[in-house]
């Protein structure tokens, strides 16, 4: 990002934490879909998702005067607001059920694709199985960021921003977890 930019984006934080709700509105027109994507991928649930994007923004409101541009880029800040942010929500909702699906959501996901075969439905049926079982079976830590970059498509940079962590540290955990995958659907297609 170049320095102009980064500048105008400085100044967007600076005027939300000002009360301008024009610029908190410019903030979320330029993050919601990233917030949206990485919400989606910690709570596994799209309704919950675009809830926890306006408790996100919420919280950008609230935090914008905490802002310090010489501590991170403006995009970082709001990225680490938000990824907390849904973390929190993650734990609470952990703390309150046992992420059990109910029975009525788990028929949604058998509803069958209509622009595909019924061959190629049960073929895509049966790999998405077996590479979601694989997946749930990694910890956490190796788990969420090849899905984040599988299914959403960050790169392991905006990936290592999301998840607040360091860049050799993603790299090593999706490189862990692609051999774990790997060994384990080795067995199924042998």
């Amino acid at each position: 990002m170049n320095d102009h930019r980064s500048g105008e984006d400085v100044q967007l934080i600076f005027d939300v934490a000002s009360g301008d709700e024009a610029a908190l509105e410019t903030v979320y027109d330029k993050f919601a879909q990233r917030i949206y994507s990485l919400a989606v991928s910690i709570l596994g649930d799209a309704s919950l998702a675009e809830d926890a994007v306006q408790d996100v923004f919420a919280n950008i409101w609230q935090k914008a005067a905490s802002y310090r541009p010489e501590m991170a880029a403006p995009g970082t800040w709001v990225m680490s607001v938000a990824h907390h942010k849904i973390v929190d929500i993650y734990r609470s909702r952990r703390r309150i059920s046992d992420k059990t699906i109910p029975a009525e959501a788990e028929v949604l996901h058998r509803i069958p694709d209509a622009t595909l075969s019924v061959e190629q439905q049960v073929e895509q049926s049966y790999n998405a199985q077996l590479v979601r079982a694989a997946l749930a079976e990694l910890p956490p830590e190796q788990s969420r960021p090849l899905y984040l970059s599988a299914w959403h498509g960050y790169s392991q940079s905006e990936i290592a921003t999301m998840l607040n962590q360091p860049l050799g540290t993603v790299k090593t955990r999706m490189r862990l977890g692609m051999q774990k995958l790997k060994a384990a659907l080795e067995e199924y297609v042998a």
